[in-house]
């Protein structure tokens, strides 16, 4: 098994990675935007007008939400980065692990799904699926081959 290199650090390179970080953050936003709205559909048995509104709010509820998700996962993400970096874990699956860990954590501390008991497990799950969408697209924007 060979080692992976670890990539020298660069401005280009942080560059990229801030990218990356902020187009995950608004894919996040779209699976949290298309989550919740296939929830309203199912729910309401809504017809033609239900997916006119869901389509209308579809980017702007994408970009708004992914703006939420950037701020409350700069941190984590800064940390996790230097992490993986020190660890030399570069391949897809610490990616999705590390964005669905930081989801799964992200709802439990501002929004604390869990304390309502076994109540808060479906949202703390969406929010780490949500978390999965978006360290599959930081690794894809920044690190894969």
């Amino acid at each position: 098994m060979t080692t992976p290199t670890r990539p020298p650090l660069s401005l280009a390179g942080s560059m990229r990675n801030i990218l990356a970080w902020l187009a995950a953050a608004v894919a996040s936003g779209l699976t949290v935007v298309i989550g919740f709205a296939l929830l309203a559909v199912i729910e309401a048995e809504g017809g033609v007008e239900a997916e006119a509104e869901f389509l209308q709010a579809l980017i702007p509820g994408s970009l708004f939400i992914g703006g939420y998700i950037a701020v409350l996962t700069a941190l984590p993400t800064v940390i996790l980065t230097w992490v993986r970096r020190w660890r030399g874990w570069y391949g897809l699956p610490v990616h999705l692990l590390m964005g669905a860990l930081t989801g799964g954590a992200a709802i439990q501390i501002f929004g604390m799904p869990l304390s309502y008991g076994m109540e808060g497990v479906p949202m703390t799950a969406f929010f780490a699926a949500t978390g999965l969408v978006g360290g599959g697209v930081y690794w894809w924007l920044s690190v894969r081959p």
